[in-house]
């Protein structure tokens, strides 16, 4: 999570590197998907439940009342602002947590790659690339750098 949540008044969140803003975005968006599964899976419980039910639903009328209500709106909706904030912060969170397990398994899984391949590589492709690239290298590559490359080279330090 980052550490300055602030909003100013215009509705704007304080200056950030584009890096830590990316961040926030794709971990708010990854960590979004549990905890709204959480969110419906707790309403379910709630109205699941006959002891429940009529608690839930009667907390759901006051807040339609209240949103009706032209006094009682701006609080309900200051309310409703204060748990999204709550539940994008706790999203965040929960991103950032699933985005540092999924780059330890790529980490791990890339590396076990590594381990497989390289032996292979060093088995086929080094004798290969010594065998036929190295000498074509050294007859047609290293002449033409040594006669235009090298000239040039040293008449540009002697002009510095």
């Amino acid at each position: 999570m980052t550490e300055n949540n602030e909003v100013t008044e215009n509705g704007t969140a304080p200056e950030r590197k584009p890096s830590e803003q990316a961040l926030q975005v794709v971990d708010r968006a990854v960590g979004a998907v549990p905890v709204v599964a959480e969110r419906v899976r707790n309403a379910v419980d709630q109205l699941s439940k006959p002891e429940t039910r009529d608690q839930e639903l009667q907390t759901v009328q006051t807040q339609v009342n209240n949103l009706r209500n032209a006094d009682a709106r701006p609080a309900q909706v200051e309310t409703f602002k204060q748990r999204l904030n709550a539940d994008l912060e706790r999203a965040e969170v929960k991103g950032a947590d699933i985005r540092h397990q999924v780059t330890e398994r790529v980490v791990d899984e890339a590396r076990k790659a590594r381990e497989r391949v390289e032996p292979v590589y060093r088995e086929r492709v080094e004798p290969t690339y010594k065998k036929r690239v190295e000498p074509t290298y050294r007859k047609r590559v290293e002449p033409v750098y040594r006669e235009r490359v090298e000239p040039t080279v040293r008449r540009v330090r002697e002009r510095i």
